[in-house]
């Protein structure tokens, strides 16, 4: 989901703003990752039919949805309030914690590939990291069982 108006400039964003440029990651990049990752995904034995299953053939859609996702998390724009778990609650039966770690490696193999600086490559892993790791503990793991 967009904003429907226009966020007003904060020194948060300022800052995200200011880092992300230091670390060379500008709209660009975030679109040649998502863009390029995807496409790994689909071509992916383990990832690509989850995924298809999941879009339903419509791609366009996900990949603005993951552009405006990463865009928010490095610039604060605002520009993504979707609700990511319910998705993936969705899906809960085709997966398992090993298509977390394959995610997670054909993105960081995507992170080289796109030539992401050392700083940009290590603030995203690191967000993926966390982003998988707290997506599998709401998936997978219960503290009463």
């Amino acid at each position: 989901m967009s904003s429907p108006t226009p966020l007003r400039e904060t020194e948060a964003r300022a800052a995200a703003r200011a880092e992300a440029a230091e670390m060379g990651i500008t709209p660009a990049l975030i679109s040649d990752l998502v863009e390029t990752f995807y496409g790994h995904v689909r071509d992916d034995a383990m990832l690509g039919p989850v995924f298809e299953k999941a879009v339903a053939g419509d791609w366009d859609p996900h990949l603005a949805t993951m552009k405006r996702f990463w865009s928010s998390i490095v610039f604060h724009d605002g520009g993504y309030s979707g609700r990511p778990m319910p998705a993936h609650m969705k899906i809960k039966a085709d997966i398992s914690p090993d298509h977390f770690t394959r995610w997670l490696k054909l993105f960081e193999q995507t992170l080289s590939e796109i030539g992401a600086s050392e700083a940009a490559h290590a603030a995203f892993l690191a967000r993926a990291q966390r982003i998988g790791q707290s997506f599998q503990m709401h998936l997978f793991y219960s503290p009463y069982e």
